[in-house]
Parts: C-alpha cells; sequence; structure tokens
C-alpha cells in the first residue's frame, strides 16, 4: 500500500519476505528447523519445541516455536503480524510516527533483541478510518 502520507516522507513499505507476513504451522515449522538446534549453543537464545530444548544458530533471527495453540503461537501464524524490510532510520521513524493510524503497532521497541521490523494488527475486524479512506480513493469495484 502507497499512502499519500509515505508518499511525503519518501517511505516505501514492504514485507522483508513473503515468509514473513502470514505463516502456516508448516512454513513456521520449517524456518524454526532452520534456524535452531538441538545441540547445546552456550549463550545462545533457547526456545521449548516438541518438549526439547532448542538453541538458536549464530546469526540466525529469532522466530517463536511453531505450536498450534492459538494462545501460544507466532503472531504470523494468527495472520495479524507482518516484518518491515529495511525498518531503521527513516523507515522506522515514519512507521513509530504514523503505524497506529492504519491499525498497527511495534510490539517492542526498545529492548535488548527487539524486532523493529515486526509489526502486529491491532484492530480485529474494525478497520481504522486511514485504511478505509485509502481503499476508497484507490479500489474501484468490478474492475
Amino acid at each position: 500500500m502507497k499512502h499519500a502520507a509515505m508518499a511525503e516522507g519518501g517511505i516505501n513499505l514492504k514485507p522483508t519476505s513473503s515468509g514473513d507476513t502470514y505463516r502456516s504451522i508448516a512454513q513456521q515449522k520449517a524456518g524454526f528447523l532452520q534456524r535452531f538446534q538441538l545441540e547445546v549453543i552456550e549463550g545462545a537464545q533457547t526456545r521449548t519445541y516438541d518438549g526439547k530444548k532448542w538453541y538458536l544458530k549464530k546469526g540466525m533471527a529469532v522466530l517463536a516455536s511453531p505450536v498450534d495453540d492459538p494462545a501460544k503461537c507466532s503472531r504470523h501464524m494468527m495472520g495479524i503480524a507482518v516484518d518491515v524490510a529495511n525498518a531503521s532510520g527513516k523507515v522506522l521513524a515514519w512507521l513509530l510516527e504514523n503505524e497506529q493510524r492504519f491499525g498497527f503497532s511495534h510490539e517492542v521497541v526498545e529492548m535488548p533483541g527487539a524486532e523493529p521490523w515486526h509489526l502486529r494488527f491491532t484492530e480485529g475486524q474494525a478497520m481504522p478510518q486511514a485504511v478505509l479512506d485509502y481503499e476508497a480513493a484507490n479500489l474501484t469495484l468490478g474492475a
């Protein structure tokens, strides 16, 4: 979506990859198994999956364990999260200033290990007015 507020700031938002929007349980599991291992890595971040402790491989980004419990699964698996490419500097500043207008929020921004690229949609079925305005101005029925 290219909104006037983004154009004014020279901002072009896009996901880091197609795997950083919605993820199925199979996609989450494949990503998890690529990034974590059972062999102990001293000082590495850990996750529990399948009753075992897993260690994050060096140089890999953290990923939630692939569980199918909606209360514990990744927000990507719930379809309410997106990882934004180049979410630093001017892009991050724009996001922090404008994301709530479009129904998004950062879960954590200024903590060690935070993910400034990770946004979640907070509005459920209620679309924010900025989204409704964009749709009204840019969508044509039957086109």
